[in-house]
């Protein structure tokens, strides 16, 4: 019966894998089931095997589940049983029950119906322009369609939302000093959206990405703070430099075109110059400096604090502000990992080998995200298996 119980407990466990998802505590709990064993892991793949799933459902489509029911009823003691129970007690009265078909049963009897055990799962949109704003006072607005105006810095400073843009226009174009009043706005997963600063600079901020700004510019020096990517149109004025600082590293600029991808969760810092000049700088270890010209990128390595500039089509790099994914021989895993920023979407590898295979191309970043998994499988030998709780399993076909 002990046995029986355990097959029982993991059967759920896995149901809600294949099915809703795990929460962090569930996910540890699977995790050391699947070491304990060599055989446990193996049954997992077969789980996740599209041709076993199939032979699965076709049992399970041959089974008359009332007249089981009342057969089973019949046998067994008389007395009433809930659902949750009832599956339950299914369980115990079998004399040898193989785990795939516990979990098939489980799912059917959580009102499952086959074409969603199947995996019939849900279109996953793509991201949408929409931010938060932080005030110095800490409060937070969402920002979308909705209309806003209101005054920051003493009123020296118009705050307003529309067209999807937040657009921050100085009152006052005399002797500024830098304002103390500082606001955020915060791009979460599957969002993006466009800023307007005080000195008029355009800022386009992708998904999971933050920016740190004071209301107004000081007339001597105009620096922001970002997390994430944002491409900056820089307005020029020679006695007021631009600094972006992204931690390890700054850029410096008097006016120009560039984009920056300073994600914490990615081994570099990259800054790609399309018009203009720049010049890069860290602030750790050994300072470094280096000018960057048009089409070049400078790669500033976390691990060992070092530069490297290369020379790229700095137009593709810029891409994703007009809609639209550009990889230039890229890892999946690099791939996977923008993707997943913008359609909020967890990605888990089966297969370790496809993490490393590239691509090169360009995929519409408003199709929804089935689509462009469905161009990628068609192309390649790597396999997608998309589940209910927006996670991505991928594998070598």
């Amino acid at each position: 019966m002990k046995k029986i119980s355990e097959k029982i407990e993991i059967s759920e466990l896995l149901s809600r894998f294949l099915g809703i998802g795990l929460d962090i505590n569930e996910q540890a709990q699977l995790d050391h089931w699947l070491k304990e064993d060599e055989a446990h892991q193996s049954l997992l793949d077969n789980l996740l095997s599209t041709k076993e799933r199939e032979k699965r459902l076709e049992l399970i489509e041959r089974i008359n589940l009332d007249y089981e029911w009342k057969r089973f009823q019949k046998n067994s003691a008389p007395k009433t049983i809930s659902m949750p129970k009832r599956w339950l007690e299914i369980a115990r009265y079998a004399a040898v029950i193989v785990l795939p078909m516990l979990i098939a049963g489980y799912l059917l009897f959580q009102n499952y119906n086959a074409n969603q055990f199947a995996a019939n799962f849900p279109v996953i949109e793509p991201g949408t322009q929409t931010a938060h704003l932080v005030l110095s006072n800490g409060k937070r607005i969402a920002l979308d369609d909705m209309a806003l105006r209101m005054k920051e810095a003493n009123n020296e400073v118009i705050i307003e939302n529309k067209e999807r843009t937040l657009n921050y226009t100085s009152v006052n174009d005399k002797t500024k000093i830098q304002s103390t009043v500082f606001n955020e706005l915060l791009i979460g997963k599957g969002e993006e959206y466009q800023l307007v600063l005080s000195d008029g600079t355009r800022v386009w901020l992708n998904s999971e990405s933050r920016l740190k700004f004071p209301v107004q510019f000081a007339n001597n020096r105009r620096e922001v703070i970002l997390e994430g990517e944002a491409f900056f149109e820089v307005t020029k004025n020679p006695n007021a430099p631009f600094v972006v600082k992204t931690g390890p590293m700054d850029i410096e600029v008097l006016g120009t075109s560039f984009n920056v991808s300073a994600y914490k969760d990615e081994a570099s810092i990259q800054t790609t110059l399309v018009e203009g000049k720049v010049k890069v700088s860290s602030n750790i270890g050994q300072p470094m400096e280096q000018i960057l010209k048009p089409n070049e990128q400078a790669v500033f390595s976390k691990s060992n604090n070092q530069f490297e500039i290369v020379e790229v089509n700095a137009a593709l790099y810029a891409c994703w502000r007009e809609g639209i994914f550009v990889f230039d021989e890229e890892n999946l895993d690099d791939i996977l990992r923008k993707l997943s920023r913008w359609y909020d979407i967890n990605v888990f590898f089966k297969s370790e080998e496809v993490r490393a295979y590239q691509f090169s191309g360009k995929l519409p970043r408003f199709k929804n995200c089935n689509e462009l998994l469905d161009m990628i499988e068609k192309t390649t030998d790597v396999q997608f298996t998309m589940k209910e709780n927006r996670t991505v399993i991928v594998n070598k076909k």
